[in-house]
């Protein structure tokens, strides 16, 4: 039982074609090999597909953090209940400048959150942006009221706010930008990559060595046995 254990091990590690030829020819006693030739150098091993390269981008949070900052600065020194406006229109303003407060402090932090984890992840940021597009929208509505009927030093300081804002929105849509662009070549450079691969050629096969021929061990002659000595002859009697 270890024999033959030992026989399908040395199988196993044996080339294919040589072991189908020892497999054929069996484990003969007394046949011996000569040294098996060098095996043919490997083949060139395929060349893998390009890495794609990191797209690093900034933390939309630090590109937006002065904007929003200057922003809660400015909505808390403002006073929509003092302008002189409409009943309706003050109130519309009030509701307006609620849903910014709210979006501020509950909606926009976890996006911020999810988007600074993986700032070049075009699905994770763009959130953020569309965030921001929609407060600078009702901003726009507050502002148009402001400068008609608020104190120059609110309305002014509003305006301000919004310039800051569109101007870290815009830096943010860059950056978008500039990720899917880079993003968009790497995927390019993959499928140029993989289509290279595979329409070349397939690397050429080894060709296995034939296996020597077998010696075969020579036997001794058998020892031919000795004569046996002649028996004397027995003297006839007289």
């Amino acid at each position: 039982m270890t024999r033959l254990l030992s026989a399908i091990v040395l199988l196993a590690a044996l080339p294919p074609c040589l072991a189908r030829a020892q497999a054929r020819s069996g484990p003969a006693s007394g046949v011996s090999y000569a040294a098996a030739p060098a095996a043919a150098p490997a083949a060139a091993a395929t060349p893998a597909l390009p890495a794609p390269s990191a797209t690093l981008a900034p933390a939309p949070s630090a590109t937006l953090a002065p904007a929003l900052a200057g922003l809660r600065q400015t909505l808390i020194a403002l006073r929509p209940e003092k302008w002189k406006a409409p009943s309706a229109v003050t109130r519309e303003t009030q509701n307006n400048l609620d849903s910014i407060r709210r979006d501020l402090d509950t909606t926009l932090p976890p996006l911020l959150s999810t988007a600074d984890a993986n700032p070049s992840s075009l699905p994770q940021v763009l959130p953020v942006y569309r965030n921001i597009e929609a407060l600078y929208d009702v901003l726009l509505r507050v502002n148009q009221v402001a400068i008609l009927v608020a104190p120059d030093a609110q309305a002014n300081a509003l305006q301000h706010a919004i310039n800051s804002l569109e101007d870290s929105r815009r830096a943010l849509g860059d950056s978008l930008q500039t990720t899917a662009v880079a993003q968009t070549q790497q995927v390019a450079d993959l499928r140029a990559s993989l289509h290279k691969l595979q329409t070349a050629p397939p690397p050429p096969v080894p060709v296995c060595a034939p296996p020597p021929a077998a010696t075969t061990a020579k036997k001794k002659p058998a020892a031919k046995p000795a004569p046996k000595p002649a028996q004397p002859a027995t003297p006839a009697p007289q």
